[in-house]
């Protein structure tokens, strides 16, 4: 059988003025044809996972592109446009192609589209023809419209948060849109969309409701005819009108059971809401909850400033916190700089220079701080993933140095890259065990690799783009009432 596989995803934080052009997917993920099969092939990922099932029984493979940028600004239309239409042109040179099988994310919005995804799956549709089965993965922070679910044949959400299960959900697809293609199943939707929009640190698969309702949704006595069921929590920083919480279950020729199915999922979550409640601790509090702790390392996450949901990743709160409180083993992962990366670079190895550090993209992430530093290595940046998440993926932080203030090891990045797994500090040459704090910029991907080595986690909610406390954010666009925006 004939497979097409593409990819095109960014996670789209509407409130950032950073613009997301073609150079920022070539920063991260721009490949097609072979080298999109050698970039993915054996990795965690979610391509990684159609590659491998697809192989099972030595299907063709028609490799379209995968553009793969870091969460930022609304996505400019030439970047859509380039990655979509080499897509499209996939499709229509394949008429004779069994299926499309495409990694997507679900909260991507670019310039004049709020529903990117709706989008290209729509105009994939239009290509394709209806015969033509089209099975999407999405991202757990998927924002699903109606207008996806119309357009795919199905659509297959991650389970995991940390995201440790994309190769999983990968093969997963490949294998339903075999089934789909050779008329053994039929794929019927139920969506349930709640007004309701949990914050990332209350809405995770470690532990509490999230991880509860997940085991109901696929319990062993579930009806037979449920092909797959997603728990989409939703990406609270896109300002879209189908921003939030979904439900979406998919029955063999069965819209019944699914409908039923997804809104008894959806009156368990709603019913039990509250739990989400979140409860914030300021960066002074979290400091002094870290130095209280017996046993190292202790993981401060910087939950605000997230490039991985969109922020700059150039707050340096914490730091300035750690300064003043006089700590002596911490290391930060990372600060977004260029600028003193390249000063860094001029100063040389060993190097003594005077840096305004941070706080150099907008006004929204606090004020920079000026520190006497030592260059204590330089590097290029890239690393292999080695943890539960993108295991045998390569990152890349762009050229970076390690300065030293005060016995406090930084990372200064060019590139932004959300730091989950420890081996961001071994590319630079810090070992993380060694170390009494770590500050990382994540907000709970870092819990899959960092949670099993920390004496313990706590979060830092500062200024940022991805707060989680959303009563910062100026919504216009979104449904109200939504809970937990306003008291349902």
């Amino acid at each position: 059988m004939k497979w097409i596989v593409g990819a095109c995803t960014h996670e789209t934080n509407t409130f950032s003025t950073v613009k997301t052009d073609l150079d920022a997917f070539r920063a991260q993920t721009y490949v097609s044809g072979n080298d999109l099969l050698s970039t993915y092939r054996g990795t965690g990922t979610v391509v990684g996972g159609f590659i491998e099932a697809l192989g099972e029984s030595d299907d063709e493979i028609v490799a379209s592109v995968a553009g793969e940028a870091t969460p930022s600004g609304l996505v400019t239309r030439d970047a859509y446009d380039a990655i979509s239409n080499q897509i499209l042109a996939t499709v229509g040179a394949n008429p004779d192609a069994d299926g499309i099988l495409l990694a997507l994310h679900g909260a991507m919005a670019a310039e004049g589209i709020d529903d990117v995804e709706g989008d290209l799956l729509r105009r994939v549709r239009e290509v394709a023809g209806m015969h033509v089965p089209i099975v999407a993965v999405l991202d757990l922070h998927a924002n699903v419209s109606r207008e996806m679910v119309e357009a795919a044949t199905a659509l297959v959400g991650y389970r995991k948060y940390p995201h440790t299960d994309m190769r999983e959900r990968g093969i997963e697809a490949a294998r339903l849109i075999r089934r789909v293609a050779r008329g053994d199943v039929k794929p019927v939707p139920g969506l349930t969309k709640p007004a309701m929009i949990p914050v990332c640190g209350t809405c995770h698969t470690q532990g509490g409701l999230y991880k509860e309702l997940w085991e109901e949704a696929l319990r062993t006595e579930r009806p037979e005819c449920i092909l797959t069921t997603s728990l989409f929590a939703g990406f609270p920083y896109a300002d879209v009108p189908f921003m939030g919480f979904a439900v979406l279950v998919y029955a063999d020729d069965d819209g019944t059971t699914a409908r039923v199915e997804a809104n008894r999922l959806t009156d368990q979550l709603w019913e039990r809401r509250h739990e989400f409640t979140y409860i914030p601790t300021s960066v002074p509090d979290a400091v002094s909850a870290a130095l209280a702790v017996r046993g190292s390392p202790v993981v401060i996450a910087d939950i605000a400033d997230n490039p991985g949901g969109g922020a700059a990743s150039d707050s340096v709160e914490i730091l300035r916190e750690l300064i003043r409180r006089e700590v002596r083993s911490a290391a930060v992962a990372t600060i977004h700089d260029p600028d003193v990366v390249h000063q860094a670079e001029t100063a040389g190895l060993g190097g003594r220079l005077t840096v305004t550090l941070g706080a150099k993209t907008d006004a929204l992430h606090g004020a920079p701080i000026q520190l006497d530093v030592s260059v204590r290595s330089l590097f290029d940046g890239k690393f292999e993933y080695k943890g539960p998440m993108n295991r045998g993926a390569w990152g890349n932080l762009g050229p970076s140095a390690v300065l030293e203030a005060n016995g406090i090891q930084i990372i200064v990045n060019s590139a932004q890259v959300q730091p989950w797994d420890p081996e961001v500090f071994r590319a630079a040459g810090i070992e993380p065990l060694d170390i009494d704090i770590l500050v990382l910029k994540s907000a709970v991907h870092f819990r899959a690799a960092f949670e099993p080595i920390s004496a313990a986690v706590i979060l830092a909610d500062g200024p940022g783009l991805t707060s989680l406390e959303l009563t910062r954010f100026a919504y216009k666009h979104i449904r109200r009432p939504i809970f937990p925006l306003d008291e349902l």
